[in-house]
């Protein structure tokens, strides 16, 4: 897997269509105090830290990121770099190229976050992935999940879409390891690592909009990228009335625009 995200270069603020809203309340979620210590797992070019640093004008907590791809931690040293400086990147940020099983962090973190990344695990490593996570936080720690939400009725819609454009896309090691897990299979995996199970924080809708992986994912080849389209209607038209009362799909000129949900777990 770490060979497609060496070559997958993407703006996940871009492709997942974030807005300022979330990212305040995912803020507030977080409540991160002066001095603290915060692992991003899997944080690609440091997405967090970039959108903490537009509300503060000073880093106040020490940020570690862990990401196994290398193009996205070179991606993310030049963006945080320029941002900070080298003074406060030198003093507040760390950029650890690992993977998450075989990390053994020299602390205990007060914050440990997953951003859209534990679907990238399979489905029997999930647990395992929280176990981990939990087991580097402090005794006061807290982890915090933001991931799409999936009731089991929209699962199978939402993770054949993804997974035809990782295949269409030449994404085929992502494409055997991803899993997109139903809220019913996430509350099974916390019980098994041993979390009580929560309503999340906070359930937001965000717009699925085709168009914006065409050069980044597709490189821009219309061929392949209106397979997907084509694939996406002709799921989408067979799917159950309950999927499409919530779930609604409007064609553009450039693609479609699709309304799913993700939501925010703070344990």
């Amino acid at each position: 897997m770490k060979e497609d995200y060496n070559r997958r270069k993407v703006d996940f603020n871009h492709i997942h269509a974030t807005s300022n809203v979330h990212f305040d309340i995912f803020f507030e979620i977080l409540n991160i105090s002066e001095n603290q210590r915060v692992l991003d797992i899997g944080g690609g070019y440091g997405e967090i830290l970039l959108e903490f640093k537009k509300r503060h004008v000073h880093p106040i907590f020490y940020y570690d990121l862990l990401d196994s791809s290398t193009l996205q931690l070179i991606t993310g040293k030049e963006k945080i770099l320029n941002v900070l400086g080298s003074k406060q990147t030198n003093q507040y940020i760390q950029f650890l190229e690992f993977d998450l099983f075989s990390f053994i962090p020299k602390t205990t973190y007060d914050h440990v976050i997953l951003k859209m990344v534990l679907h990238e695990f399979s489905l029997t490593d999930k647990v395992s992935v929280i176990k981990k996570a939990k087991s580097m936080l402090g005794e006061k720690g807290k982890l915090t999940i933001w991931r799409p939400y999936l009731p089991h009725y929209v699962r199978d819609f939402f993770s054949a879409i993804i997974l035809k454009k990782d295949e269409l896309a030449g994404y085929h090691l992502m494409l055997q390891t991803r899993y997109f897990e139903s809220e019913e299979e996430f509350k099974e995996i916390l019980i098994q690592a041993d979390i009580n199970p929560s309503e999340p924080k906070f359930i937001f809708e965000y717009l699925f909009d085709t168009s914006r992986r065409f050069e980044s994912e597709f490189s821009g080849n219309s061929s392949l990228y209106f397979n997907w389209i084509n694939f996406i209607l002709e799921k989408y038209e067979s799917e159950s009335t309950e999927l499409k009362k919530q779930v609604k799909l409007v064609k553009s000129s450039n693609g479609l625009y699709i309304n799913f949900q993700r939501a925010i777990y703070h344990f």
